[in-house]
């Protein structure tokens, strides 16, 4: 019996049957990967996951770009109004104030003009120049432009009753830093300004695009040294149509490495070894 025993053959292992098996089945697979076949099908799917990709993000850049067209041209087709007919003091912003067209008559305020430090227009550095127009419905800030540097005084707004044309923005939170000498500040807060400018403050900001002399739009006024400060770019929602368009193209490349990996495993146990029965054991 012990004879029979020792010469009895060795039959190898099967697969995933122990620390062996494991190494041996580890080399199988990359044998296998490494065949002309298999380098010229991996070769296509990293092709193809990486179109699915690239076609994924333009998708997903085409649905941003949509929804920021029709976000731009939904607040542009909107009529030109007179402020008090949008917003009243104190209301809250609401989104579709954004890039609102209005026209505000009042007087300036000289006395309070507050300059905005540290802000960039196009490759220029320099301030704000923020200038509160007193109604009769009460006081807006206007932001009346831009001027390079930080100028020692702000620059004059015109006196008398004023109309300004102009898009609405909302107010800025505020900024940290050390205190600035008046009347620099780091942002249009307008949770401060509502504590320091007298009478009711409207809570939004009018980004004037021309100032006319009276009660009525007219020939502009002198923007005295100042550039205008055109309105933000809005953040607008993703194109839901091409959005999904995007998300299908990633599936796709996700389904083409699962189809990959089911091929390769379907040959590869179609080539794996049956161990024989073992003699006295049943089948």
């Amino acid at each position: 019996m012990a004879r029979e025993s020792a010469t009895a053959p060795v039959l190898p292992r099967a697969a995933g049957s122990g620390r062996a098996a494991a190494v041996t089945y580890a080399e199988e697979v990359f044998r296998r990967l490494l065949t002309p076949r298999w380098v010229g099908m991996l070769a296509a799917l990293l092709v193809v996951v990486a179109a699915c990709v690239l076609l994924g993000l333009w998708q997903l850049g085409v649905a941003r770009d949509s929804g920021r067209k029709d976000v731009v041209a939904a607040a542009s087709s909107l009529q030109r109004a007179p402020l008090q007919q949008v917003t009243a003091p104190h209301s809250a912003f609401r989104g579709e104030f954004s890039n609102r067209a209005v026209t505000v008559t009042g007087t300036y305020a000289a006395g309070r003009s507050l300059l905005v430090v540290d802000r960039r227009l196009g490759d220029r550095l320099g301030s704000w120049v923020v200038t509160p127009l007193e109604t009769q419905g009460g006081t807006v800030p206007v932001l009346r432009g831009f001027v390079d540097g930080t100028p020692a005084s702000v620059p004059e707004p015109p006196a008398g009753v004023v109309t300004v044309r102009g898009t609405l923005g909302p107010g800025e939170s505020p900024q940290p830093g050390d205190p600035l000498p008046a009347p620099q500040v780091r942002s249009i807060d307008l949770a401060s300004l509502v504590n320091e400018w007298p009478g009711e403050l409207y809570n939004v900001v009018v980004l004037a695009s021309a100032e006319s002399a009276g009660p009525t739009t007219g020939t502009p006024l002198s923007e005295a040294g100042l550039t205008r400060v055109p309105p933000p770019q809005l953040d607008a929602p993703l194109n839901l149509r091409n959005a999904a368009y995007a998300v299908q193209w990633w599936v796709f490349g996700i389904f083409a490495i699962w189809m990959w990996w089911k091929m390769f495993r379907a040959e590869q146990e179609a080539a794996e070894p049956v161990a024989a029965p073992r003699e006295g054991v049943p089948t």
